[in-house]
C-alpha cells in the first residue's frame, strides 16, 4: 500500500501534457524533437539484518529526457539532455560488513549522500554519417548496447536479441535512474546479412550517481563484432562473434575474494580480453515455433597483480504453442559463470561482466552474472495487444563458495571509493544462494503512455543465512513512462 500511495503521488505530479511550443516542421522538416518522462516508486524489503539497519523502505525517482535531432541525407546530428531526480532515499540502510547496502535505495544514497537530489547533464550528443555504400560512422557521446547492432525484423529473434543477448557485457544501464553513456566512436559496415561493427570509447559516470556528465577516462573500452543476420543458409538464424578489450586504471579498491589488506596494496590496472559469440535459431513447427539460444565468452588478461582467466555460457530453449489463447511463450535455460576457488593462488578466476545493463538478466537486482549458476523457467503471456506478462522462477547458486556473492553493473564513479562497481559479500564456503519468483506486467496504453509493475520474492538459502537474520526478501515497483 505504501508503494502504491507513493507511486500515485509521483504519477499525478508527473503526468502533465508534454508538447512542443513550436511545430518544428514549420522550421524545417529535417528538425525533430523528442521528450520522455519516467516516474518510478520502488519498495524494498531486504533480508532482515542482524545489525538493526533499515531493510524496509520505499523511494521515488524521475527521469526527464529532451532531445533535438537534425536528420539529413548523409548525416544526422543529435543532442539530448537528461534530468534525474531521487526522492526519499534511506540514510540508514547500510549495515556493517558483510551485510552492506540493504537494497538499491542504500546504494543511491551512498553515491549521492543526500535523501533528495537531482541533476541535469548531457546524456547524448553526437554526429553520425550514413548512406555511404553500407558504411556508417558515429562520434561523440551516445548510448551503446553490444549485441543489438543489427536487428532481424523477425519478432521472435529480435525479442531474444534485445532481452536475452544484448547488453550482457556493455550497455547503457537504462533501468537505473541515471544510466550510462559512452564518449567515443563507432563504425559499421553492412552488406546483405553481414555486418561488422567497431566501437571505442570511455564510459561516463552514472548508474547510481547523479554526476552523469563526467567521463571516466581511466577506463578504455574497445569492441569489435561480426554479425550474421538471417543468411540464405539459415533464414531463421542470427549469430555474432565478438571481442572486447577493457582496461581500468581507476586505482579503486577491487572487488574480489582476497583479504582486504592484500586488495588495498594492489594498485595495478585491470586489463581484460573477452572473446565470445552467440547463435539464435527459430524452428517453425506446426505446434508453434521453437527457439534455441546459445551464448558464451572466454576471458584472459590481468586483474591487478593477478592473472585473469574466466568464462561464462548460457543455453536456453523456448516454445510458443499455437493452440492456446493469450499467446503463451514457455522458456527455460541454464547459465553459468566461473568463480575463483582460491584467493591465494595468484590467479583471478571470477568472470568479469564489464559494463552491462545487469538488470535485464537479473530482474530482482539481487545478483548479476558473476560467479553464479542460474537455472530458470519463464512464462510470457500476451493476452491483449499492448499487455505483456512475464513470470520467472530462478534457482541461483554460486559457482565457487570460496568467492563472493556479487551484485552491480560495473563502474559508476571515477575517483570515489563508494564502490568498485561490482560489490560482493563473502559466501563462507557455501554455494546455495536463493530462489526467486517474480512477475512483470507492462502495458503500452498508446504510443505515448506505458505502465509497468514488478514484484519479486526471494527465498534465501545457506549463503544468505550466514550473513542475515532473516532469509526472505521482497522488491517491487510501479512505473509510468510518458513519451512525445
Amino acid at each position: 500500500m505504501r508503494l502504491f500511495s507513493l507511486a500515485s503521488v509521483i504519477v499525478l505530479t508527473a503526468a502533465v501534457p508534454v508538447c512542443a511550443d513550436v511545430a518544428l516542421k514549420d522550421i524545417s522538416p529535417k528538425l525533430s524533437v523528442r521528450a520522455s518522462l519516467r516516474t518510478r516508486a520502488e519498495a524494498w524489503n531486504w533480508f532482515e539484518p542482524r545489525s538493526g539497519a533499515n531493510n524496509e523502505y520505499l523511494f521515488g525517482a524521475t527521469i526527464a529526457r529532451g532531445a533535438l535531432a537534425w536528420t539529413d541525407d548523409y548525416f544526422d546530428v543529435f543532442a539530448e539532455a537528461q534530468n534525474s531526480a531521487l526522492f526519499s532515499l534511506p540514510d540508514d540502510a547500510v549495515g556493517p560488513a558483510p551485510e552492506g547496502p540493504l537494497g538499491l535505495g542504500a546504494v543511491y544514497f551512498a553515491h549521492n549522500r543526500s535523501d533528495d537530489d537531482a541533476s541535469v547533464f548531457l546524456r547524448q550528443g553526437f554526429v553520425s554519417l550514413k548512406n555511404m555504400g553500407g558504411f556508417s560512422l558515429k562520434g561523440g557521446r551516445f548510448e551503446f548496447a553490444e549485441g543489438a547492432e543489427v536487428l532481424t525484423q523477425d519478432p521472435t529473434l529480435d525479442w531474444l536479441k534485445k532481452g536475452r543477448i544484448a547488453e550482457r557485457l556493455i550497455g547503457p544501464f537504462g533501468w537505473s535512474h541515471v544510466g550510462r553513456s559512452f564518449d567515443g566512436l563507432t563504425a559499421a559496415f553492412t552488406r546483405g546479412p553481414f555486418n561488422t561493427t567497431l566501437f571505442a570509447a570511455h564510459p561516463t559516470q552514472g548508474g547510481f550517481d547523479l554526476a552523469g556528465m563526467k567521463e571516466i577516462d581511466e577506463i578504455d573500452l574497445v569492441y569489435g563484432a561480426f554479425n550474421l543476420t538471417r543468411p540464405s543458409f539459415a533464414k531463421n538464424g542470427d549469430g555474432r562473434a565478438f571481442y572486447i578489450y577493457y582496461a581500468d586504471d581507476r586505482d579503486l579498491l577491487k572487488s574480489d575474494n582476497r583479504p582486504a589488506p592484500v586488495r588495498t596494496a594492489d594498485h595495478q590496472e585491470i586489463s581484460i580480453h573477452s572473446f565470445g559469440g552467440h547463435w539464435l535459431q527459430v524452428i517453425p513447427l506446426g505446434a508453434g515455433p521453437l527457439d534455441l539460444l546459445a551464448w558464451g565468452v572466454a576471458q584472459t588478461g590481468e586483474w591487478g597483480t593477478l592473472d585473469h582467466g574466466a568464462g561464462a555460457f548460457d543455453f536456453e530453449v523456448g516454445w510458443q504453442p499455437a493452440a492456446f489463447p493469450w499467446k503463451p511463450w514457455l522458456r527455460a535455460g541454464y547459465a553459468r559463470s566461473t568463480g575463483d576457488d582460491d584467493p591465494a593462488d595468484g590467479d583471478h578466476g571470477t568472470f568479469f561482466q564489464i559494463l552491462p545493463t545487469a538488470r535485464i538478466y537479473s530482474y530482482s537486482a539481487f545478483y548479476n552474472l558473476m560467479n553464479d549458476e542460474d537455472g530458470f523457467a519463464q512464462l510470457v503471456l500476451r493476452p491483449v495487444p499492448g499487455l505483456v506478462s512475464r513470470t520467472d522462477f530462478h534457482v541461483i547458486r554460486l559457482s565457487e563458495g570460496e568467492d563472493l556473492w556479487y551484485q552491480g553493473a560495473g563502474a559508476t564513479l571515477s575517483d570515489r571509493n563508494v564502490g568498485f562497481g561490482f560489490p560482493g559479500r563473502p559466501a563462507f564456503g557455501e554455494r546455495d544462494l536463493f530462489r526467486v519468483i517474480e512477475t512483470t506486467l507492462t502495458y503500452q496504453w498508446n504510443p505515448h503512455v506505458a505502465i509497468g509493475f514488478y514484484y519479486a520474492h526471494v527465498f534465501g538459502s545457506t549463503v544468505v543465512r550466514r550473513i542475515f537474520a532473516g532469509d526472505d526478501a521482497d522488491f517491487g515497483y510501479l512505473e509510468l513512462t510518458l513519451s512525445l
